[in-house]
């Protein structure tokens, strides 16, 4: 099986929810909403077309990234970034290098949109591999209880976390649910 990672397209929508539906169906601390999030943020401001992309394998969507406009609010201003939610692998393909393709598949395209920074809140053993770190080493919060280890940031450029610290602003189809 060859697995082949691309832009989501017209046609993928209900794919990908299904994807994501079964991706976190055993998770505990899941609201298995996540396609619902996607959907709203589909239709918001805060959608990149280029960064919802998706895994597939001979036709079937095995995985899907999406990587959505945020900024992080400061008292030296507002810097743009860009908000990682969800990353899902359906459960017969995770731990097999799908979630890795689609995050350094996402990074490139970012950095090549011109995107500096990147947030999430998730599992630090995960995402450390990716070089991402604690957002409190950078003086970064989200708007939400969420234990400090899990908010992470990684810069996706030399300086694209410099001077930059405050509170992450998600788009509000990010938030509501």
């Amino acid at each position: 099986m060859v697995l082949t990672v691309r832009q989501e397209g017209p046609d993928d929508a209900a794919a990908i929810a299904a994807a994501v539906r079964r991706a976190y169906a055993d998770v505990p601390y899941s609201d298995h909403r996540e396609h619902l999030m996607i959907a709203r943020l589909r239709d918001s401001a805060a959608w990149i077309p280029a960064l919802s992309l998706l895994a597939e394998e001979d036709g079937r969507v095995v995985g899907h990234i999406l990587l959505t406009r945020a900024a992080i609010r400061g008292a030296r201003g507002s810097a743009p970034t860009l908000a990682l939610a969800p990353l899902s692998v359906v459960p017969e393909r995770q731990g097999r290098g799908v979630g890795g393709r689609l995050v350094r598949a996402a990074h490139r395209r970012a950095r090549d949109l011109g995107y500096g920074s990147v947030v999430l809140v998730g599992i630090l053993d995960y995402y450390r591999r990716f070089g991402y770190r604690p957002m409190a080493d950078h003086a970064i919060v989200v708007p939400f209880t969420v234990p400090a280890r899990n908010c992470m940031v990684l810069a996706l450029t030399p300086d694209g976390l410099s001077g930059v610290e405050g509170m992450v602003q998600y788009a509000p189809e990010w938030m509501d649910g």
